[in-house]
């Protein structure tokens, strides 16, 4: 859906009045039909045709648009529905004390399971699809913007990139102030009673002040780290900072230090390590001047590198990155319910609407969609813009990735126990069911660990779990599970391929229960850690979280072997061993891919290049001579050529000619530092010449400067969808080489480690 160029700061939404009301009708006879009783094979006869229609719907999804898309949810729902209604009512009997006890656990994770599944079809009902918003002609007309860089302790080259590309802005310079808001320098860290680190922090805060001079930033810090990010925030735009005690500490009390500090109309909030392109904000400032009861316009969060998870399966490429789906499908379904979350970065937002609600929300580690929340809960709106226009970095390790997922899980869990959404006044429907759904999708760990130990509990101690007849398992389980994948896949399928989620969730679960059981018993004891940047690894290695898919791996292993003697002694029960086996093999494949996820890959690239395919030239800049080249590797130490002839470039300096997107001519200096002759002609490895300022600014300008690059790398991400079958063979595939590389790496660990115990010896 697109509300086109007159309607893009109109509020999106749900219908109204009497179409509202028949909707939700439909709905309720749909749900109560769902309950409704038939023989085994009558609801087989009823799933078989329901799943037809859903494939000719699924075919038709193109043509169709909303309407199609709305009859393969409903469809899919509605079997999902009739599933749920016979494990309730026909599955749930006693027939002992810890039979019971897992067979309600299994329940429960299944309930779980098919609400979060069903509320997240209703976000994405009706994606919104947005173009930017343009300008007025007269540039006096566009509000002011304040750019705030927060920062903590990260390398100060990543803060040195993102404020070089902030102060080239594609905007009117007395409209633009740029800010790095330094919780590396305060007064508290800055007077550290261990001298290492208060020097460390001196040293660190008198180069950002360097940095941030040079390039025309204001420098702003405060006196002490309260509220981690939120706090930093809240200090520079003079907001009330709650204490330790529950309080408000006023500003004077917690004072931003520094120069003046951020008051424009509009404040456009980048992590240290998002880059801007030149247009961001000619993209989105148009959209607050068509509605004054904006609040945020949130763009998506592009990473040059994948997760640690498709680094070291080697998926990266292959499948789309694992935020895909987030920003590619689910906050455009959000978008249409007017409950877009701000995403703590990428976002622009209205300095009116922040200092109204007190500031960024500072009683939870995910401040950002807390923020959103209280926001929505004002009244304000909000919106999403599919377009990327920064450029991120993930966590690069997988230490620092489940570090970072803690904290989602443990903010989001946060805001569900001290701002319920279902509680909280000035919410639609639609956006408590949205927010709602956010929150709960963070228990997903305890739903996997059910389902992992449900098998065994079968295979090794004999326990029902389950009470179905194998008939009833095909005409109500099956049915739902092929209706839930195949709905997933037509809907998210070049964002999201079959059993990635299964994948990514059951490799976070063993840490995340942890870590969401804390924030149940203290909610407001989680404290922020950042997620670390810039990791390298001179080899691959074992990371020291790999213990727990040793444990499960032989657990799966156990379960068949107790699942051949099971049948040995009860061959009557050959269809449930059968079911188990199945399951069990399924969770064996998650494992395996999890044993290939902690074997780290080593990395040893300090900056991260990116591969496109751009057209330019090389000058010699000694002779003059010209020459095509294909750009085939960029980052902001270097480039990478292909040409069809050497011997005009054995000079060595060099100068790169390319266009970008928009015309702008580039022109920058070059070191040649590599020839290589490959079948179709040469490569050719450079090193930029940034000795000068003025070139450094140049270089960051053409890596990160056009939002056209990284749509073009947005679009390969979103590759074709894959069929149910296909996307679990290539998984498995996926997980057994990555398993192997695992094992042939401790082998030769082992091996090592014994060789050199035997020349110690000698």
């Amino acid at each position: 859906m697109s509300p086109g160029p007159a309607g893009a700061g109109r509020p999106a939404g749900p219908p109204s009045g009497a179409p509202a009301a028949a909707a939700l009708a439909l709905l309720v006879a749909v749900g109560v039909s769902a309950a409704f009783p038939l023989a085994d094979e009558n609801q087989f006869g009823l799933a078989l045709a329901l799943l037809l229609a859903m494939g000719a719907a699924g075919r038709l999804l193109s043509r169709t648009g909303d309407f199609g898309r709305l009859a393969l949810i409903l469809l899919g729902g509605y079997l999902s529905l009739r599933y749920w209604a016979f494990r309730t009512f026909e599955t749930l009997a006693y027939t002992g004390v810890w039979d019971v006890i897992f067979l309600l656990l299994l329940y429960l994770a299944e309930t779980y399971g098919i609400a979060t599944h069903l509320i997240g079809l209703f976000v994405n009902v009706a994606p919104l699809e947005r173009r930017p918003a343009p300008l007025p002609a007269d540039p006096a007309r566009w509000p002011t913007v304040d750019v705030l860089v927060p920062t903590l302790n990260e390398p100060l080259e990543i803060v040195r990139i993102t404020l070089t590309a902030c102060v080239q802005l594609d905007y009117p310079r007395e409209k633009l102030a740029v800010f790095v808001l330094d919780d590396g320098g305060t007064a508290q860290r800055l007077n550290d009673p261990d001298p290492r680190r208060a020097a460390a922090a001196r040293e660190r805060a008198r180069k950002l002040r360097e940095l941030a001079a040079s390039l025309g930033v204001h420098y702003r810090t405060r006196e002490h780290n309260l509220h981690a990010k939120a706090g930093n925030l809240n200090a520079a735009l003079g907001v009330a900072i709650e204490d330790a005690r529950g309080g408000r500490t006023a500003p004077a009390r917690n004072p931003g230090l520094g120069e003046s500090h951020p008051q424009e109309e509009l404040l456009l909030v980048l992590d240290c390590d998002h880059v801007p392109t030149r247009d961001f904000l000619r993209n989105t400032v148009g959209f607050f001047l068509a509605d004054e009861r904006l609040a945020t316009v949130q763009t998506p969060h592009f990473f040059i590198n994948p997760t640690p998870v498709e680094k070291n399966l080697g998926t990266a490429g292959e499948s789309p990155g694992e935020n895909e789906m987030f920003y590619g499908a689910i906050q455009l379904g959000l978008d249409f319910w007017n409950a877009s979350f701000f995403c703590g970065s990428a976002a622009l937002l209205r300095r009116r609407a922040l200092v109204e609600i007190g500031g960024l929300v500072e009683d939870t580690i995910t401040e950002d969609a807390g923020t959103a929340l209280r926001l929505h809960a004002s009244g304000w709106r909000s919106l999403y813009l599919n377009k990327a226009m920064t450029m991120g970095l993930s966590p690069e390790s997988f230490d620092s990735f489940i570090i970072q997922r803690s904290r989602w899980a443990k903010g989001m869990i946060q805001i569900l126990l001290l701002h319920n959404p279902l509680r909280l006044p000035g919410l639609s429907v639609a956006q408590r069911l949205c927010y709602l759904n956010a929150c709960l999708f963070w228990l997903f760990g305890f739903a996997r660990l059910i389902f992992f130990l449900s098998p065994l509990m079968f295979l090794v101690f004999n326990l029902r779990v389950y009470n179905a007849s194998l008939d009833q398992v095909l005409a109500y389980a099956v049915p739902h599970l092929v209706a839930s994948y195949f709905v997933s896949n037509r809907l998210y399928g070049r964002f999201r391929h079959p059993f990635t989620s299964e994948l990514f969730e059951i490799i976070q679960s063993i840490y995340l229960i942890p870590a969401v059981l804390s924030v149940f018993l203290r909610p407001r004891a989680p404290r922020f850690r950042v997620t670390p940047k810039t990791a390298s690894l001179e080899q691959d290695t074992l990371t020291h979280l790999a213990t727990p898919f040793y444990l499960m791996l032989l657990l799966n292993l156990l379960a068949f072997c107790a699942g051949a003697i099971l049948y040995l002694n009860r061959p009557v029960l050959l269809d449930t061993i059968a079911i188990c086996l199945c399951w069990n093999t399924f969770n064996l494949f998650l494992v395996v891919c999890c044993l290939g996820v902690v074997w780290e890959r080593r990395q040893l690239r300090r900056t991260h290049r990116i591969t496109p395919r751009e057209g330019g030239h090389l000058v010699d800049r000694r002779r003059g001579t010209r020459v095509d080249a294909v750009l085939r590797d960029l980052s902001v130490t270097g480039a990478g050529f292909e040409i069809a002839d050497r011997a005009p470039l054995l000079s060595g300096r060099l100068e790169l000619e390319a266009l970008d997107s928009s015309g702008r001519l580039h022109r920058l200096p070059l070191r040649l530092v590599r020839i290589e002759s490959f079948a179709g002609g040469v490569r050719v490895g450079c090193r930029f010449e940034d000795e000068d300022e003025a070139v450094r600014r140049a270089i960051v300008d053409y890596v990160y400067g056009d939002s056209a690059r990284w749509k073009y790398f947005a679009d390969l991400r979103q590759v074709r969808e894959v069929g149910t079958v296909r996307a679990l063979v290539r998984l498995t595939a996926t997980g057994i080489r990555a398993s192997l590389r695992h094992a042939a790496g401790l082998l030769r660990w082992v091996a090592g480690r014994r060789i050199r115990g035997y020349r110690r010896a000698a």
